[in-house]
């Protein structure tokens, strides 16, 4: 790079640097002047943690490989060398968040196994609004999280359910698991809540049920009641010996 200000070419003998070439020629164009350090180091890590970050910020509409890039400070095709499309990064980071879940020790009852499980599935992606949101939109599954489904299993089938019960059992918590976490990150976005306000005056002689609930379901609005609901879907769910 250097080599291209003619250091070498014998442009300093010939008198260049005493006839103005300095101030007027490519030297002192701008362009040569410009610092040319290396591009910045990057690593995979590197790569993940900023995605992570900015999903955790901005949420998922605003990673872009070339948003991503230019976090990093980095050409735009960079990022491609480590991750090959948006998808495959979301996936990854996904993988990595479960990867880090730290189940506490379950009790050796299926249905106490079960909600220290969810709840720590729960729990920990809800730390990242964007996670509900990539997971049932994009019908993603991180290949770690394996594990716990299979030990949510066993403990559906040791509790009394057949294979199928036991599918159809996983379904239902899953789904009302993934429910409960949009609705909180809803929640936590919003400026302004809808539902509170036709819950909260509905007209008693149109809606007299509403009406009577409203006190309820103005306390209830801001509640996480999460766990409390997961235990009474278990409790519907499994045969009522294993419920007792």
């Amino acid at each position: 790079m250097e080599g291209r200000s003619g250091e070498g070419s014998g442009a300093e003998g010939s008198g260049a640097e005493g006839s103005g070439a300095e101030g007027s020629g490519a030297e002192g164009s701008g362009a040569d002047r410009r610092p040319r350090g290396r591009p910045p180091t990057i690593d995979r890590d590197a790569v993940l943690d900023t995605a992570l970050g900015l999903l955790d910020a901005e949420g998922v509409e605003a990673l872009t490989m070339r948003r991503l890039a230019s976090e990093l400070g980095v050409s735009a095709m960079t990022p491609y060398r480590y991750v090959g499309s948006k998808d495959e990064l979301l996936m990854v980071l996904v993988d990595r968040l479960a990867a880090r879940l730290v189940y506490p020790p379950r009790p050796r009852d299926p249905k106490a196994a079960m909600l220290v499980l969810w709840s720590t599935i729960y729990d920990s992606l809800a730390e990242h609004t964007w996670v509900p949101e990539v997971l049932a939109r994009r019908r993603m599954m991180a290949p770690s999280v394996l594990d716990a489904i299979e030990e949510i299993h066993a403990a559906l089938r040791d509790a009394g359910l057949s294979i199928n019960a036991a599918v159809r059992a996983y379904r239902l918590m899953w789904n009302f698991t993934l429910g409960a976490l949009l609705v909180r990150a809803g929640a936590s976005a919003e400026s302004r809540s809808q539902q509170r306000e036709l819950r909260g005056a509905p007209d008693p002689d149109r809606y007299p049920m509403l009406a009577a609930a409203a006190t309820a379901w103005a306390a209830a609005h801001d509640r996480d009641t999460y766990h409390d609901d997961l235990a009474a879907l278990i409790d519907g769910l499994l045969p009522h010996a294993a419920r007792e």
